[in-house]
């Protein structure tokens, strides 16, 4: 059985600028603002962002990361925006 975050939920903006912002707002870094616009407004899957998706114009060591390891990134991101 899959673990859930139990944090609640919330409403993304309708538009990719407004997601924009409300990353900037909470202080999202850019690979995390970047993996929240790509899930939640471009529908990719994990799958595909970790096949394309380039972390190390974000100052992360390698290129490409792990699904694991981009759900791990999503989650941190999305707490951060609860807060």
């Amino acid at each position: 059985m899959p673990k859930r975050l139990n944090i609640g939920t919330i409403i993304f903006p309708s538009s990719e600028e407004k997601i924009m912002e409300l990353c900037e707002s909470k202080k999202l870094i850019g690979y995390e603002t970047e993996i929240i616009v790509r899930i939640y407004w471009h529908k990719q899957s994990l799958n595909y962002i970790a096949d394309y998706m380039e972390f190390d114009k974000y100052g992360k060591p390698q290129k490409h990361y792990s699904v694991r390891s981009i759900n791990n990134f999503h989650k941190e991101a999305f707490k951060k925006l609860l807060k």
